[in-house]
Order: C-alpha cells, then sequence, then structure tokens
C-alpha cells in the first residue's frame, strides 16, 4: 500500500484534474495526500534586460497562481476520507529543483501532470532522478478511475522490473493486468515471451490476475505500438521503466520513454 502520495501541482490550468486523479488513488489506498505547489521566480524565466515594475507584476501574478492553486486543493480535499496536507514553497533563485526532490524522496507515489512541452522539462527530470514512482497524468481529460485495465511495458530490463513492483498497489485493484513485450525477437533474449510469462506468475503470486503478450512493431515505433495497444484494449493505466536522455540510451532505447512523455493518451507509472 502507499501511504504517502505527494501530488505536485505546477500548473493553475490542470490542477484540478491532477488532483483528482491523486486524491481517488490516495483514498484508495488509505494514504496521505500532501499537495504541494513551489512559486517559481520569475527573474528565473524572463529576459534580463526588464524594468523591475514587470518583475514585481510578474510575481504577484504567480503569487496569484498559487493562491488559485491553494484554493483548489481545498475544494477537492473537501470532505475526503483521508488525511490531506496543503504546501506552498517560494524557495530563492534556482532552487525550486531542489524543493521537488526533497519532497519526492520521502513518497510512496509522486503525481504530477504531463507537460505540454512534452518530456524535456525540468520538473519531469527532477522527479525521476529521486527514483520514487512518478504518475504522470495526461495534460488533456480526466482521470477519476486509474488502474482497473493497466498494461505492463515489459521489457526485461532493471527499469521495467523496478516500474512493476513500485506499482504493486495499483496493480492489486486491477480486474486484469497485460505483461505486453513488443518486438522479443529483436530485444535480446531478457525480452522474450517467456520472461513476460515469468511475470505475470510473479504478479500471480501477489493475488494478481495478469496475462502475459507479445506484439510486433512493424511499421510503427515501438512507443507508437504500445500507445496503439492501450487504446485498442482500453488500458486506463501503462506502467514502463524510465530510462534517461542521453544521445547513448537514446539510440539504445529508440527514445520510448520520450516518446511515450509527449504524447501519453492514460495515466503513466514511470520508475528508474
Amino acid at each position: 500500500m502507499y501511504r504517502t502520495v505527494l501530488v505536485c501541482l505546477d500548473s493553475r490550468e490542470r490542477a484540478g484534474a491532477i488532483l483528482r486523479t491523486a486524491l481517488a488513488i490516495a483514498e484508495a489506498q488509505g494514504a496521505h495526500l500532501i499537495g504541494l505547489h513551489v512559486v517559481q521566480d520569475v527573474v528565473v524565466n524572463i529576459p534580463t534586460e526588464v524594468s523591475l515594475e514587470y518583475i514585481d507584476q510578474a510575481r504577484e501574478a504567480a503569487r496569484q497562481d498559487a493562491d488559485a492553486i491553494a484554493t483548489e486543493f481545498a475544494r477537492a480535499v473537501a470532505g475526503a476520507s483521508i488525511a490531506t496536507e496543503w504546501r506552498r514553497e517560494e524557495p530563492v533563485v534556482g532552487a525550486a529543483d531542489d524543493v521537488w526532490t526533497r519532497q519526492a524522496l520521502v513518497a510512496d507515489l509522486v503525481v504530477v501532470g504531463q507537460s505540454a512541452s512534452g518530456a524535456d522539462v525540468p520538473l519531469t527530470d527532477t522527479l525521476i532522478e529521486t527514483g520514487r514512482p512518478v504518475l504522470f497524468v495526461p495534460y488533456a481529460g480526466e482521470y477519476a478511475h486509474v488502474g482497473r485495465q493497466p498494461l505492463i511495458a515489459w521489457n526485461g530490463t532493471r527499469e521495467s522490473a523496478r516500474a512493476v513492483f513500485d506499482a504493486l498497489p495499483l496493480l492489486k485493484e486491477a480486474s486484469t493486468v497485460r505483461v505486453l513485450c513488443v518486438d522479443p525477437d529483436k530485444a535480446g533474449a531478457k525480452a522474450g515471451l517467456a520472461p513476460a510469462d515469468d511475470m505475470a506468475l510473479a504478479l500471480a503470486r501477489h493475488g494478481i490476475k495478469a496475462e502475459a503478450a507479445r506484439s510486433h512493431s512493424g511499421q510503427v515505433s515501438v512507443g507508437d505500438e504500445i500507445l496503439s495497444q492501450l487504446a485498442d484494449h482500453g488500458h486506463d493505466l501503462l506502467v514502463m521503466g524510465c530510462y534517461g536522455h542521453s544521445r547513448l540510451r537514446e539510440m539504445l532505447f529508440g527514445g520510448v520513454t520520450r516518446h511515450i512523455l509527449q504524447h501519453m493518451t492514460a495515466p503513466v507509472v514511470m520508475s528508474r
């Protein structure tokens, strides 16, 4: 079971939808829900040659956004069946990443919204580097119920195994879990059908109904094949390992992590 769920609210526009997803998970798990907003110092994101008046106005706008997110959090958790807590921090210039990291390191699960700009955002990289499982909520749509029919993108790697076992509390709530290996004949011995069967059996020992499956990407990318499987089978959650964005890793893994973060159509749990 997850005992501490941290929901990172860095955007006013999607705060409500992300909160509803995090709250549903926290209530199902009986977890303590922490809402966190870090007020970014606008000096980091604006041109150097601007007036002090402009900076003051931008800072006031940032604080108004923070107040609006706090109000949204209070509204969302009103009447919740679990303990909830609101945290707001205004770090010194350049220290926002330290706040996200400090808070995430002591959470069982971190919930964050997908960035409209895709995977290349500091918050995504910061949270992944904490080693905690991160649930990304797509930037469009409502996802109040997550994990009834999960899909595991399995390739027999350490990161993939880590993600599966980090997601166990969610998987235990599922009706059926599919363990999918894409292109097992191309990925090497570790990613063959037998290891997918082995993972399905391991999940069964946890009381989880799981089945192994394989597919072939053909003329599309592995990332697109995973997204197609999500849509075709009506999965409401994707569980997968997360790989770094170095040039070498991009060549080895084909940028699957980046592609999913940019184009996800359902919530995604990633671990590294």
